[in-house]
């Protein structure tokens, strides 16, 4: 009984193994379009997916960070400058993806402690055949976060405050 269940899940995992390492044909002619590049989880995702192959459209708050992005990238990544507060600059960037991609497909994501937890699930789903249904980046996503995420609001909003400090005074 023991050698049945042990084989199943040792082919479960081997056809998910499988499955994952699958990737979309023709990166090189995907877009990818994503906002906040400046510094964090956005500059590393563009990074990261520009070494990957992809035609990375990079949308910068600043002048310095879009140059600074571009410096370190090849000549695939292209930057705009997007302050998504105006609408002005959202129309310009619109405008300016447009003209970059033509009619081609766009796939657009928007922007942890360690950010490759984070830029390894959204790469793994933008350039896998069969990507997961959920990603978790990291081990505290996977065993407390996303099973917390199942719970009533109340009972999880309970569960994540018990241990905060109480307010000097009750409202």
């Amino acid at each position: 009984m023991w050698l049945y269940l042990a084989a199943l899940l040792g082919l479960y995992f081997l056809c998910r193994w499988y499955r994952e390492r699958q990737i979309v044909e023709n990166l090189r002619e995907k877009y990818v379009l994503i906002t906040g590049c400046d510094s964090g989880f956005g500059n590393l995702l563009a990074k990261q997916l520009d070494v990957r192959g992809l035609r990375v459209l990079a949308a910068c708050l600043t002048q310095r960070g879009a140059e600074q992005l571009r410096k370190a990238t090849s000549e695939r990544l292209q930057t705009v400058i997007l302050d998504v507060t105006r609408t002005d600059s959202i129309a310009a960037a619109t405008a300016w993806v447009k003209e970059q991609v033509g009619d081609k497909e766009i796939l657009t994501t928007k922007p942890s402690t360690n950010l490759y937890l984070v830029t390894d699930c959204i790469e793994h789903a933008l350039t896998s055949c069969h990507p997961r249904t959920r990603y978790s980046g990291g081990w505290d996503a996977q065993f407390f976060y996303i099973p917390l995420s199942y719970l009533p609001t109340a009972l999880a909003d309970g569960v994540l405050t018990w241990s905060w400090p109480r307010p000097a005074q009750a409202v």
